[in-house]
C-alpha cells in the first residue's frame, strides 16, 4: 500500500468510525453544568470557512470559540470518540480520544470549545475537528487527547432542546459545505425497504461489522437512503421495525475515495427511539385498524384530456347544487383524483357536492377521517397573477339517507373544514409542488351511519371581478377506527 492510499485508509478508520469498541473506560470529566465564564465569538458555519480544500488539514491559530449543543454521542455505542454538536447557523462532528463521553456531555448539553490548536478537516466531505497527529510519517486528524480534553471543551447547561431539523432527501446535499450534513434531521414517510425488513439493525455475531440498511419512500421507490450501524451499537440485535413513519439521524456522506464520483447519504440514529415507524407501509393503515372509507380514486376512468368522466363510484353522490358541473375523475403522473373547477362555466355560481358511502360509526372507536387536497390555478397568471381562490368545504352528516339531494331541507350537515388543512395554492406556477394533507380529524363523537360531503363553491360570472375560479383536487380520502 503506498503512502496515499494508508493514509487514506486510516482517515476513514477514525472518522467514520467504521470500527467501533466496547471498552468503557472514562476520563478526567469537565467542569459540571451551569453558567460558564467564557462566551463564544464564532459560529459553527463561520469556522467551517477555515477549511476550503477537501484532504488538507488546517489549523487554527486564533482564539477561536465555538459555542453548540450535543445532539448524538457515544451512549448507545453507534458513535465511536465523537460528539456532534449544533448551533442555529450549522453543525460540527468533534474527534475525542476518550470512552464514556456521554456522562460529561450528554445530549442536550451546551458545549463551549477552544479551537485553538486544534485542527479543521474532513472525512471526503464530513467536516471534523479534531487533533492533528502523525500515524506512520503520514498526518492524520485524531480525537482529541483525554490529558488536554478540558482545555478546549467546556461543558456549560444541560437539557437544553434538541430538535432535528426537518428535510428531505433533495435538502441533502453532498458537497462539503452543505449545512446538514453533520446536523440531526429528520425525513417523513419513510420505511425499510421489503428485502431489510427481516434483518437487524446491525451484525450481531463476533465480527461486530458494521451494517448498511436502507430506507425508501415505501411503495417501489427507487431512492433510497443508507441507515448505517455499528454491529457495537447496543441495539445491534433489534429487528428493523416493518412500518412507516419518521426517522431521526446524523447525516453524513460516505466515498470510497476523494475523487469518487459515487457518494453514499448516511443516516446514522443514536438509538431506536430515533425510528417511528409506526403506520402501515406505503399508506396502508396500522395494525388493528378497521378501515371504514379508503378512497384514492384510482378504479376510475380518467383521461389525460377532454371529454372528462365525472366520479362514478357505488355508494357515492356527486351532485351540482348550482351550476351543472361536476367532480371529474383526472390523471396526472400515474395518480388519479377528484378534480373540479369553475373555470370555463360563465356561472354566477358554481356548488357542487361529492358525497362518500355511508360509514357506521357505531361499530368502532376512535375513528379518524384524513384526505389530501392540492388548489391548481390560484393564480390567473403563474407567478404573480391576482388570486381566485375559490372555496372547498367539508361536512358530516348522521341523518342524511345516501339519495337525494344533500342539501334537502331536513338534513343536518355539521362543518369540519375549520379542523382540516387545505392546499394554499402555488404563487409561483399553475400547480403546487405536492398534496396537502389535511392532518387527523377526530370523528370519535360521531354516532350512527354517517356520511361525509365535499362542497366546492366558486363562480366564473361575465367579467373578472367576482371571479372564485381555483380548481380543487381530492385524493387519499380514509375514514379509520378500532
Amino acid at each position: 500500500m503506498n503512502k496515499i492510499q494508508h493514509f487514506l485508509a486510516v482517515a476513514i478508520l477514525v472518522v467514520t468510525a467504521g470500527t467501533f469498541s466496547s471498552c468503557k473506560k472514562t476520563f478526567d470529566a469537565p467542569p459540571g453544568p451551569g453558567d460558564v465564564n467564557i462566551v463564544a465569538n464564532t459560529t459553527i458555519e463561520a469556522l467551517k470557512t477555515y477549511h476550503t480544500v477537501p484532504g488538507t488539514f488546517d489549523m487554527i491559530n486564533e482564539d477561536v470559540i465555538i459555542s453548540g449543543v450535543v445532539t448524538a454521542n457515544d451512549e448507545s455505542g453507534n458513535f465511536y470518540k465523537q460528539i456532534f454538536i449544533q448551533d442555529s447557523t450549522g453543525s460540527m462532528q468533534v474527534l475525542v480520544n476518550a470512552y464514556s463521553i456521554y456522562t460529561s456531555f450528554p445530549v442536550g448539553r451546551r458545549v463551549y470549545i477552544k479551537c485553538k490548536g486544534l485542527t479543521l478537516s474532513d472525512s471526503y466531505s464530513n467536516m471534523v475537528l479534531g487533533y492533528k497527529a502523525v500515524v506512520d510519517g503520514l498526518p492524520s486528524l485524531e480525537g482529541i487527547p483525554g490529558a488536554i480534553l478540558s482545555d478546549h471543551l467546556i461543558g456549560g447547561s444541560l437539557n437544553n432542546p434538541v430538535v432535528p431539523i426537518p428535510v428531505t432527501v433533495a435538502d441533502l446535499g453532498t458537497a462539503m459545505n452543505n449545512k446538514y450534513i453533520n446536523a440531526l434531521v429528520k425525513l417523513s414517510n419513510y420505511e425499510f425497504v421489503n428485502a431489510d425488513t427481516s434483518k437487524t439493525y446491525s451484525d450481531t455475531s463476533s465480527y461486530k461489522s458494521t451494517a448498511n440498511r436502507l430506507i425508501s419512500l415505501g411503495c417501489g421507490s427507487a431512492l433510497t437512503l443508507t441507515v448505517r450501524t455499528s454491529g457495537y451499537a447496543n441495539f445491534a440485535g433489534i429487528h428493523l421495525p416493518k412500518g412507516n413513519g419518521d426517522i431521526t439521524a446524523i447525516y453524513t456522506i460516505y466515498k470510497s475515495s476523494p475523487t469518487s464520483t459515487t457518494t453514499t447519504k448516511q443516516m446514522l440514529i443514536r438509538d431506536t427511539t430515533d425510528v417511528q415507524f409506526n403506520n402501515g407501509r406505503c399508506g396502508a393503515p396500522p395494525p388493528g385498524t378497521v378501515v371504514l372509507l379508503d378512497e384514492n380514486f384510482e378504479s376510475q376512468t380518467a383521461n389525460t384530456a377532454a371529454p372528462y368522466v365525472p366520479i362514478t363510484i357505488n355508494g357515492w353522490n356527486n351532485m351540482p347544487e348550482l351550476g351543472t358541473r361536476t367532480f371529474d375523475a383526472r390523471i396526472f403522473s400515474s395518480n388519479k383524483y377528484a378534480y373540479l373547477s369553475a373555470f370555463g362555466s360563465n356561472a354566477a355560481a358554481i356548488t357542487t357536492w361529492l358525497v362518500t358511502k355511508g360509514m357506521n360509526l357505531d361499530a368502532t372507536t376512535n375513528e379518524t377521517f384524513t384526505f389530501d387536497t392540492k388548489q391548481d390555478f390560484y393564480l390567473t397568471v403563474a407567478p404573480g397573477g391576482t388570486p381566485v381562490p375559490s372555496a372547498l368545504r367539508v361536512f358530516i352528516s348522521n341523518n342524511y339517507t345516501g339519495t337525494g339531494n344533500p342539501w334537502a331541507a331536513g338534513v343536518t350537515w355539521t362543518e369540519l373544514t375549520s379542523q382540516a388543512t387545505f392546499s394554499p395554492g402555488s404563487t409561483t406556477g399553475n400547480y403546487p409542488s405536492a398534496y396537502t394533507p389535511s392532518g387527523t380529524i377526530d370523528l370519535s363523537t360521531y354516532t350512527g351511519t354517517c356520511y361525509i360531503a365535499f362542497r366546492y363553491e366558486g363562480a366564473d360570472p361575465t367579467g373578472t371581478a367576482n371571479d372564485r375560479t381555483s380548481s380543487w383536487e381530492i385524493d387519499n380520502v380514509r375514514v379509520l377506527g378500532r
